[in-house]
């Protein structure tokens, strides 16, 4: 069973006037990254029908919805609302991360909710955009609770040596290495390679890697590289869908490009390309 571990959706109000939502929920950085003024924007938008099928077409079964690091508690309850309707409208396609701000008022008791509710894990999390920090107290209130709960949170990442892009913060690798050390239950979840860290260095146990967006960010080389270095038990397949990954020649996104390319740039044995292209996240959710 294929499962892409990093995609986002919203709904038609978002899709239809970007801007109007922007300014309704004061999310200014998400507008500039979605909508940049001084290039041509990398995002896509789908609606659930054009997931579906995209999804269909390339024989993905499941989705991870993850959240996105709103700047506002509001917005997150918004969007958390969000994948509440699509988990229940297609319960089988979805699966629901969660969009967190360590100032929602009755933090636990609002993620014991959402436990009740069919929530599966945190991210996608960036607390240097979203104004707060690792250690923040009632932010490792949540990442204990994710610990109790068996769920994987997942990380922005941001490679210091990248290329430069709207909404672009870094994202200290020792932060990181911090909370590993501090919870050294907690499933970690890096997006978009971990910007390639685990390449020059040694990981902690309870570190994953995720693939969302790595077209966009490096060469298909790094796959074989990054199997070589962490395991390939330690990769989950993901797009980042709808964004476009491939914007020379992908007008509208989709999931296939990504998982052909993929599948085509590694050496591995069928049990470890179906642990990579699913099982490994499977597991991780328990």
């Amino acid at each position: 069973m294929i499962i892409d571990a990093h995609t986002h959706r919203y709904p038609e109000e978002v899709i239809n006037d970007p801007a109007r939502f922007a300014q309704r929920t004061g999310e200014k950085m998400w507008l500039n990254m979605v909508s940049p003024q001084d290039r041509p924007s990398l995002q896509g938008w789908a609606n659930r029908e054009e997931m579906l099928a995209s999804m269909d077409a390339a024989g993905v079964r499941q989705s991870v919805l993850l959240g996105w690091y709103w700047e506002n508690q509001k917005t997150c309850l918004e969007a958390n609302q969000w994948h509440r309707q699509w988990m229940k409208q297609d319960k089988e396609r979805f699966i629901g991360f969660l969009s967190l701000h360590p100032k929602i008022p009755q933090l636990l008791d609002y993620l014991k909710r959402a436990r009740e509710d069919g929530f599966r894990g945190i991210g996608e999390s960036h607390p240097w955009a979203q104004g707060f920090s690792m250690q923040d107290r009632e932010w490792i209130k949540a990442m204990e609770f994710a610990c109790e709960s068996g769920w994987p949170v997942n990380f922005h990442v941001t490679d210091p040596e990248g290329k430069d892009y709207p909404g672009k913060i870094l994202t200290p690798m020792e932060d990181f290495l911090w909370l590993a050390n501090e919870l050294p239950d907690l499933k970690i979840i890096l997006a978009h390679a971990g910007a390639l860290y685990p390449l020059k260095n040694s990981i902690p146990s309870n570190f994953y890697i995720d693939l969302a967006a790595c077209p966009l960010l490096y060469p298909a080389s790094i796959f074989k590289e990054l199997i070589e270095h962490v395991g390939s038990e330690k990769i989950l397949w993901g797009t980042d869908y709808p964004l476009r990954i491939y914007p020379a020649t992908q007008k509208n996104p989709d999931f296939k490009t990504f998982l052909d390319t993929f599948i085509d740039s590694v050496d591995v044995t069928e049990n470890e390309l179906r642990a990579m292209l699913g099982e490994n996240f499977a597991n991780l959710l328990g």
